[in-house]
């Protein structure tokens, strides 16, 4: 039992193990304990019978010790970050390959506000949602996607969204472009944000923290039975297998063994061989900005 239970349990006349609940009491009661209750011992040993004496300190200890339900009420109790906010948000860019809209307003991404009881947006989702994780790549999404993840990024479109292979830029076309904004994109609330799309397509660094964010979408999904496809984008197998692919952009080294460790046991839980064969080959991990060096170099 928590404290919190201990003092319903004597406020329902309920017989309670005193010398546990003495343990949970706050040290500024402890030692007026009698002043607040009286006891008559019951069957067994530290075994309870307790009366309130003093009902104003007693109806403090129970407001002080109920759960807070929200973030407001838990900021009264000195600790907001009990709850998660009651909103949350996520930064869009719709039909992100539309040029001309680009071309006729500023280059600026739309906010989706959701909550428990509903989402509140701007613009008709398209079929495919692409979340992409770091905040340069998101900004420079059309470097990113269109030219450096041509080949990964079209190939699991045509295998998963096509019947038979199209014009890319034509494909490009539905979709839209989500922040992934580090593991803030996993929030819960935005459950009936991705319930909208086909295909969710994700850009995560290969490391822990992004298969941990798809691990995080993916139960999230099971668990508010969201239908849609989702999909981490990975490097091509004929990539995951070269060493010259493996030594030019597997540069990230962990900041533990244990890290390192657990992304490959998680790679594997998660289905994907070849990157966990990856990791353990190079031993260390792959960042998503690094696609943006590699269109540098083919700028030069």
């Amino acid at each position: 039992m928590n404290f919190y239970q201990y003092l319903l349990a004597i406020e329902e006349g309920k017989v309670i193990n005193f010398k546990r609940f003495l343990i949970l009491l706050p040290k500024s009661h402890k030692q007026r304990w009698r002043s607040i209750f009286s006891l008559r011992n019951s069957n067994g040993k530290d075994i309870y019978n307790v009366t309130i004496i003093d009902q104003t300190c007693f109806r403090q200890l129970l407001q002080e010790a109920t759960p807070s339900t929200n973030r407001t009420e838990a900021a009264i109790k000195g600790n907001s970050h009990l709850h998660n906010s009651s909103m949350s948000f996520v930064l869009v860019f719709p039909k992100a390959f539309n040029q001309q809209k680009w071309h006729s307003k500023p280059k600026c991404p739309e906010v989706v506000v959701c909550n428990k009881s509903k989402l509140s947006l701007t613009f008709t989702p398209q079929k495919t949602l692409v979340i992409i994780e770091n905040q340069e790549n998101f900004f420079r999404y059309h470097e990113f996607l269109s030219q450096v993840l041509q080949e990964d990024l079209s190939k699991v479109l045509f295998d998963e969204i096509l019947e038979a292979p199209s014009d890319f830029n034509h494909i490009l076309q539905t979709i839209d472009i989500a922040f992934g904004h580090g593991n803030t994109i996993t929030n819960k609330l935005h459950a009936p944000f991705f319930a909208q799309y086909s295909h969710v397509f994700c850009c995560f660094d290969y490391d822990l923290g992004g298969l941990t964010m798809f691990s995080s979408l993916h139960k999230l999904f099971k668990s508010h039975a969201i239908k849609t496809n989702l999909t981490l984008i990975q490097p091509s197998k004929n990539k995951l297998h070269s060493d010259e692919f493996l030594t030019s952009h597997f540069r990230k080294i962990p900041d533990k063994v244990n890290n390192w460790q657990k992304a490959i046991t998680l790679a594997e839980q998660l289905g994907f061989s070849d990157l966990a064969q990856a990791f353990s080959y190079t031993k260390k991990f792959m960042e998503q900005e690094i696609y943006l060096s590699d269109l540098s170099k083919k700028q030069i």
